[in-house]
């Protein structure tokens, strides 16, 4: 499983991957969900948001931006945006892989 952090687009995941890849980062998930919903705006992201991905590789400078943050006000307008990308693109990552190709590449 290790080799998720080296993955430059999660999105090159099967669904079962993406699966596994949740389980495996079960205490990350736990922990980004509270602090997502708590920075993101609405619509906030639900239980099934994989926020886990918080804690692999390409997202490491996202995470980073996050991490000492408590409320959406001290974030920078470019964590905000960037947050809000993120919530956005990968709302449907667990549940279908439909319509992924119209997003831009992240660049980490």
């Amino acid at each position: 499983m290790d080799t998720y952090d080296f993955l430059a687009d999660p999105r090159t995941l099967t669904m079962e991957e993406r699966l596994a890849a949740r389980h495996y980062h079960d205490s990350e998930q736990s922990q980004w969900l509270q602090k997502l919903q708590n920075l993101a705006e609405e619509p906030k992201p639900g239980n099934d948001f994989p926020a886990f991905l918080l804690a692999t590789a390409p997202f490491h400078g996202l995470a980073v931006k996050l991490r000492k943050a408590q409320a959406p006000k001290e974030l920078s307008t470019e964590a905000a945006d960037e947050l809000d990308w993120f919530c956005k693109v990968f709302a449907d990552y667990l549940r279908t892989r439909d319509g992924e190709e119209v997003f831009p590449s992240y660049q980490a």
